[in-house]
């Protein structure tokens, strides 16, 4: 999954690549109550990206996957607490 943080708002995109999870910021673009940044991070919380997802997050399989997701995040450091660490591939 992709996360944009652009002038238009926060999205996710690629709910199907459970795989990977990385952070598009926009020149200019704010995540406001989605979450912060953090030296070359967003930080946002899981409850936060289920809401980004939408009705995907209401599918079994595609959250079965994205916890795995989340656990293998949280095995390499990037999630602490419910709050999930993504690198900035893009600004």
């Amino acid at each position: 999954m992709i996360l944009r943080v652009e002038h238009g708002g926060v999205t996710l995109d690629d709910l199907d690549d459970l795989k990977r999870l990385s952070a598009y910021v926009e020149e200019g673009g704010a995540l406001g109550e989605w979450g912060r940044r953090e030296a070359g991070h967003v930080v946002l919380t899981t409850h936060q990206l289920l809401r980004l997802a939408g009705a995907r997050a209401g599918d079994s399989q595609w959250r079965s996957r994205f916890d795995g997701m989340v656990d293998y995040a949280r095995r390499h450091g990037w999630v602490d607490g419910d709050e999930v660490r993504m690198h900035i591939v893009g600004e």
